[in-house]
């Protein structure tokens, strides 16, 4: 007795692809944006309550404004450099390897700022108010955003240079990492903005 072992190989239309992965990256830039907002919220609602001065002592040390302004502007660059290139499609290699360049070295600033923070108590092993607490946790969260761009920024340089990026799933592709060099952008300058206000 035989069976038939044939199979039937379904493939979706490129555009509904597209549909469904610019979806699942839509919902995890909700779900990013709902912790970036919730430690920006953090961060005033502390900085207005300022229990016993708890918010920056009187001897108290803060990043300066330039600094988270230093630090959003690698996302936007990416961000400016891929959705160019997107545009202009025969140049999206030099301008892919350039949001990756760009995003690296952001990382490693962001990286450097985390490790030489002026407000950390060394003898107690803690911060010296809830400012410099919510500064470490907006840094982190750039952070976490750097590894990320990073990664997804070398992974299209990579397909670029191999010549993979033609086609229509290819079109979708960049446009979706596109949404997210976006909003790595957006979060960035609303992070940037919310450092700015560090004194009462």
């Amino acid at each position: 007795m035989s069976t038939s072992t044939e199979h039937v190989m379904h493939h979706d239309a490129p555009e509904v692809v597209g549909r469904r992965e610019r979806l699942g990256v839509r919902l995890i830039i909700v779900a990013d944006g709902a912790f970036v907002f919730s430690m920006i919220f953090s961060y005033f609602y502390l900085r207005n309550l300022n229990v016993n001065n708890g918010w920056l002592p009187a001897d108290g040390h803060t990043f300066t404004v330039s600094s988270g302004w230093l630090l959003a502007l690698p996302f936007i660059i990416a961000a400016i450099t891929h959705n160019l290139g997107q545009k202009r499609r025969e140049s999206m290699g030099i301008l892919s390897i350039i949001s990756f360049v760009v995003l690296a070295i952001g990382l490693v600033m962001q990286w450097n700022q985390l490790s030489h923070m002026p407000f950390m108590l060394a003898e107690e092993g803690g911060f010296e108010g809830a400012y410099a607490s919510m500064a470490f946790f907006l840094g982190g969260a750039n952070l976490l955003h750097y590894v990320l761009g990073t990664f997804v920024a070398l992974g299209i340089a990579i397909r670029t240079k191999r010549g993979s990026s033609t086609g229509i799933h290819e079109t979708w592709r960049l446009r979706t990492a596109g949404s997210w060099f976006t909003w790595l952008a957006i979060s960035a300058v609303a992070c940037a903005i919310t450092t700015s206000f560090a004194t009462l």
